[in-house]
């Protein structure tokens, strides 16, 4: 019997999961798909979001 694949796994659902913060970033973080250098992307892409938010809303 074969294993089921987890949903996080699939190869499309892997890449539009980028887009729906923060469901999207778990599974980011879990997919095996994905590799290592578009999730360190989109982490970072994240993290600038974040502080340009709080930068442009702190002034």
């Amino acid at each position: 019997m074969e294993a089921k694949q987890k949903w996080y796994n699939n190869y499309i659902v892997g890449y539009l999961l980028i887009l729906f913060p923060p469901l999207g970033l778990y599974g980011v973080y879990k997919s095996d798909i994905i590799s290592q250098k578009w999730k360190n992307v989109t982490y970072a892409a994240l993290a600038f979001a974040i502080i340009g938010g709080i930068l442009l809303y702190s002034i």
